[in-house]
């Protein structure tokens, strides 16, 4: 190293000397020793020209030296040549000592205020001196010095049992900035009362007074630094000299987190019991403890902004640098010879953070100006180094800070949001009044900001990432919105770390579109990757610094393409970011970004085609799969051979998202043949890759091959996790193979791995669809009665299957109790719970109770307004239903074509059996005007409804009894209407509904018979085709009347003439079928021997 030239020569002269001191020759001293004088002048020289670059001795010492260095000049020898070594060892090892010493300075600088730290659990037993027996019988009766002496003895043994001590008590924190009554001693695990723990302690609030022993307890100040709703642990006392104080623990820093019980994992901790027990259970495998704690420390009026960026400079720099006690290397001066880039960007106080490796590109962090300037002086002049600068501003916290939400307060309601929205906006204007009218050349720095826009940035990142840990999809939309009016309104240009987690809070609520939106307002570009023109909504004002445009911000925009399936657009962007601007995909040229954005950080990386090929995989279409598999052969395999500026080589990820896709349609070779190129690579497969293959064989019909690779994954020492499991699970119970299942659930246990609360659902929906809801109930009870299993009973979709069981076995008042004891157990019920419980009243014939849940569903979804149909119908509430049923045929519902027939049939079996025939019809014209064909479930539920019977009574006794319980009045004009409804639109008539009308003419006999007997004329006529040829080209046929089968009922008195005189009736289309032989033994019990109706015919 440069720093340590002059040092480094003196040592290996003194190493040489001391090997051969016998050697003393004239030119081995004359070459080892130069002129004392002229070493001390040259060292002063450098030192003066810069204070602290070549040297770390202060001035005054080297002048108080400089008399023994004459000493040394005027006379020489081989011990003085001795001596030497002692003070260059000395400068060495100050230079070493330096260095540490700046490095701890600059991380207490930038502590943050989340630390942590690793304390003693077991009690150590410290060794105190004592005395023996004679000693202190000779003490007690010595004089006061001997009383002196054994004070000091006591008070050494307490300072040696403080400092094996961990001196930390903790309290629970509760809503509203509440203290619980009992502390916990961290060293004995006893809750004790605020007066046990302060007994025989020394209470000061004072800075300045720092006895050991004494006590730091937490105060009102900083107590109230927490927010109202807090509800956790903190400090409330330590012990100075404890343990737990020389880790820099303080009164009032909130417990995060504890080590787990095994391993070194941290697990949070908001209760005193919580950290109690973690405590407890961790001392049986460990002696120390990791907590975690978070410092309050929020009181300073003025608050620090910092920024960095980086510049490329060429030699000569023209910049003074110099060594700081505060750890960095700071900017001292400018040269006026310097650069204009230097001269427009770097100011007078300026930090130097880190400098360019000359091999590698890396950056390494500068600790003194020695590292500076040793990297800079291997570059050639001319050369270009990149060095990373720090500037730090200070800003008035209480005119900004104090008008934005903090991080802690996560906003919960509509008023806090307009509130955040309000102090964003103020924030903004302080921001724009705090500027400097002489900052031009700060304002030529590249993405330069105030420090109260800096300020506004920073408080919306914590808010973004406070919402988006929550995973609060409802608010983060609304959140990421206030941020964008916030920035707008100050004038601020977004970094790239805040859009990209304004671009991640989209995504999270899926809304893709706001995502890409967002993106082409904040850059101007087609987040399609194409060259439209885009609309900018807020005019420009909405913009981003040239480095926010990277890698990471463009991975967002290709996840919403990703969430929308749309693969053509995220090829484009990957084009875009490659600069490719002479490529079609979809029909779109492609556009260059080059230069839009940092140059450093542009070209997309394997995660950016990682996200191109889940949105291909997306798509789920044949045409997906394709563009999938070419983005996968197109990425070259993990090697060392690959080169350095071609595509981004494949790593797990892309393999696994590859299967993934594969998986989808079941293509498990093709899956196999990725997993077999995998492990031909460097790369070796995890769990994700085998439970995708599981997937895929599972997909392909192979539940036999997906057993078989959960045995290999396991012969891999993989351990299979709970998502493999339950992959295999489900389709076990989908086969109904429900005992293998249960076997594989035992196989899982053995293993050590818990079923969760899906592997339970998959059991209970399979007993279910396997028409067992008696033991899938049995199943659902015997988890809750378990005291370890009942936790995962706690699930609005196991509460469901259960109520689902009770409705299969018909008992409403099991499933009605099942909803009690899922809202005692905090379990709110969702719409197919409710769905579920609608079913269960109807199998118990609760037909009013099903009416009034299904009117509390709000938004019901289509298989709630399926079952609600039933329910409203049943109940007899039929306006209702044909208002609900209207809803759907103009497409204000979301009901399936089957769903619609099905509430159609109720509708229709309701209303006879109810004697409704006018809602009856009304209901058969809607379904008819709809476009719908009646089936055979439509004709069934007439003849259920009209209680019709398809044959003939075989015994006079059957006869008389049918006709003791004949059908209403009205009934066969229903079914006359059914006959003529059909034929209007030329539809066939189901045989078995055709059987039952005339089964029924014939047990009415009369007049009811004699058109039954028309009707099986018309049925033969219409299947025998007439065409009526005339060459005469002004033979006009006349227009017949027609006669609808409900006119000739009414009115047959005054019709049968007409009959007679040519009129026309409804043809009958009766489809032949396997049922023919009922159809034709129905006709022949209502056929006449005379001749009926001769002068009817077809139309």
């Amino acid at each position: 190293m440069v720093q340590y030239k002059d040092a480094a020569l003196a040592l290996l002269a003194s190493i040489v000397v001391g090997q051969a001191t016998s050697i003393q020759t004239y030119s081995t001293a004359a070459f080892m020793i130069p002129n004392n004088r002229w070493k001390d002048s040259a060292i002063i020289t450098r030192t003066r020209s810069n204070s602290r670059r070549y040297s770390a001795i202060p001035y005054d010492e080297r002048s108080s030296s400089s008399d023994s260095l004459q000493e040394q000049d005027r006379g020489f020898s081989s011990t003085g040549l001795l001596n030497l070594p002692d003070d260059d060892d000395e400068i060495v090892d100050a230079l070493l000592a330096k260095k540490e010493e700046r490095r701890v300075a600059r991380q207490q600088s930038t502590r943050k205020p989340v630390y942590q730290v690793t304390l003693p659990i077991v009690v150590i037993r410290a060794t105190v001196a004592t005395t023996n027996e004679n000693d202190v019988t000779a003490t007690e009766s010595s004089s006061d010095a001997n009383g002196e002496r054994l004070a000091s003895l006591v008070a050494k043994g307490q300072d040696i049992a403080i400092a094996n001590t961990v001196g930390m008590s903790l309290r629970q924190v509760y809503s509203g900035r509440r203290l619980s009554e009992l502390a916990l001693d961290v060293d004995t695990l006893r809750f004790q009362s605020f007066g046990g723990e302060l007994q025989g302690r020394d209470v000061s609030e004072e800075e300045t007074d720092k006895s050991l022993g004494s006590l730091e307890v937490l105060q009102n100040s900083v107590l109230k630094l927490v927010k109202e709703s807090f509800d956790g642990v903190v400090v409330s006392s330590v012990t100075r000299g404890g343990l737990a104080w020389q880790a820099g623990v303080r009164a009032g820093d909130v417990l995060a987190a504890t080590s787990a019980t095994i391993g070194s994992k941290l697990w949070p901790k908001s209760t005193l019991d919580g950290v109690r027990s973690a405590i407890s259970s961790r001392k049986v495998i460990s002696s120390s403890m990791d907590f975690e704690f978070r410092r309050l420390t929020v009181d300073k009026v003025e608050a620090e902004s910092v920024q960095s960026f980086e510049l490329s400079l060429a030699r000569p720099i023209g910049i003074n640098v110099e060594d700081t006690d505060d750890g960095y290397v700071t900017v001292t001066g400018i040269s006026d010879k310097a650069s204009e880039v230097v001269a427009n960007n770097i100011r007078i106080g300026d930090r130097v953070l880190s400098v360019e490796s000359s091999i590698g590109g890396q950056m390494w962090d500068v600790y003194n100006t020695d590292g500076l300037t040793s990297a800079v002086t291997t570059r050639m002049p001319g050369q270009p180094v990149r060095i990373r600068f720090e500037r730090v501003e200070t800003i008035d916290e209480e005119a900004v800070t104090a008008r934005l939400p903090q991080p802690e307060s996560a906003p919960s309601s509509k008023s806090t949001m307009t509130d955040a929205v309000d102090g964003f906006r103020r924030a903004g204007r302080v921001a724009a009044a705090s500027e400097a009218p002489a900052a031009q050349a700060q304002q030529a720095l590249p993405g330069f900001q105030s420090a109260a826009q800096k300020m506004l940035l920073s408080r919306s990142r914590d808010l973004l990432r406070t919402f988006i840990a929550r995973n609060e999809v409802t608010k983060n939309l609304k959140v990421a919105d206030r941020v964008i009016e916030a920035v707008v309104d100050s004038e601020a240009a977004l970094d790239g770390r805040t859009l990209t987690l304004i671009l991640a809070a989209y995504n999270m609520c899926n809304n893709a579109d706001k995502t890409i939106a967002t993106f082409e307002d904040v850059f101007g570009l087609a987040g399609d990757g194409s060259e439209k023109e885009v609309k900018r909504v807020h005019d420009g004002r909405l913009s981003a610094d040239i480095a926010a445009l990277n890698t990471f911000t463009i991975s967002g925009l290709l996840r919403a393409h990703a969430v929308r399936g749309d693969y053509e657009s995220a090829l484009r962007v990957l084009a875009a970011m490659e600069g490719d601007a002479a490529m079609t995909i979809g029909g779109k040229p492609t556009r260059s970004w080059s230069g839009k954005g940092d140059p450093l950080n542009m070209l997309p990386d394997t995660r950016a085609y990682n996200i191109a090929l889940a949105a291909a995989a997306n798509r789920g279409t044949k045409d997906g799969l394709d563009a999938a598999l070419s983005i996968f052969e197109s990425m070259p395999n993990p090697s060392l051979s690959n080169p350095p500026l071609g595509k981004p080589a494949k790593n797990l990820v892309t393999f696994n998202t590859m299967i993934n896709a594969y998986a989808r349609f079941g293509h498990y070779e093709d899956a196999l043949g990725v997993f077999k190129t995998l492990k031909e690579s460097k790369l070796q497969p995890d769990r994700v890759t085998y439970t995708a293959l599981i997937k895929t064989s599972i997909k392909s019909g192979n539940i036999e091959k997906a057993l078989d690779i959960l045995d290999d994954m396991k012969w891999a020492s993989i351990k299979p996790d709970i998502v493999s499991y339950n992959t295999i699970i489900e389709a076990l119970c989908n086969a109904n193979r429900l005992f293998e299942a249960k076997d594989l659930i035992n196989e899982m246990e053995t293993a050590g791995l818990s079923p969760d609360s899906m592997t339970y659902g998959l059991l209970m929906k399979g007993l279910l669809r396997a028409n067992k809801p008696g033991p899938c109930l049995t199943f659902f009870e015997s988890a809750c009665s378990d005291a370890r299993t009942v936790a995962l009973t706690e699930n609005v979709q196991l509460y469901t299957t259960a109520i689902s069981a009770a409705a299969a076995l018909g008992d409403h008042e099991r499933a009605l109790d099942l909803v009690a004891r899922m809202n005692q157990a905090g379990v709110r019920p969702n719409k197919k719970t409710l769905t579920a419980l609608m079913g269960a009243c109807i199998s118990g014939r609760k037909y009013e109770a099903a009416a009034e849940i299904f009117s509390k569903i709000k938004n019901p979804d289509s298989h709630a307004i399926s079952v609600g149909l039933q329910a409203l119908c049943m109940s007899g509430k039929f306006d209702s239903a044909v208002e609900l049923i209207t809803d759907e045929r103009s497409g204000q519902k979301t009901l399936s074509g089957k769903q619609v027939m099905s509430g159609f049939n109720s509708l229709l079996r309701s209303a006879l059996e109810s004697g409704e025939y006018d809602i009856a019809r009304e209901a058969l014209t809607s379904l008819l005007q709809a476009g719908y064909i009646p089936s055979k479930f439509t004709f069934q539920a007439m003849s259920e409804g009209l209680n019709l019977h398809r044959d003939m009574p075989r015994t006079a006794a059957l006869l008389k009894a049918r006709q003791r319980s004949l059908p209403s009045e009205g009934t066969f004009d229903f079914l006359l209407f059914v006959l003529d409804s059909l034929e209007a639109r030329k539809l066939t008539v189901n045989s078995e509904f055709y059987s039952s009308i005339l089964v029924l003419g014939a047990e009415l006999g009369g007049l009811e018979m004699r058109i039954s007997s028309i009707l099986t004329r018309s049925r033969k006529n219409s299947n025998q085709k007439e065409v009526k040829i005339s060459l005469d080209p002004t033979d006009v046929v006349a227009e017949s009347r027609l006669i609808l089968w409900e006119e000739l009922y009414k009115n047959y008195s005054t019709l049968k003439e007409d009959l007679s005189n040519g009129a026309q009736l409804p043809s009958v289309r009766v489809p032949a079928s396997k049922q023919f032989g009922r159809v034709l033994a129905a006709e022949n019990a209502v056929s006449y021997r005379g001749r009926v109706a001769a002068g009817s015919r077809r139309r």
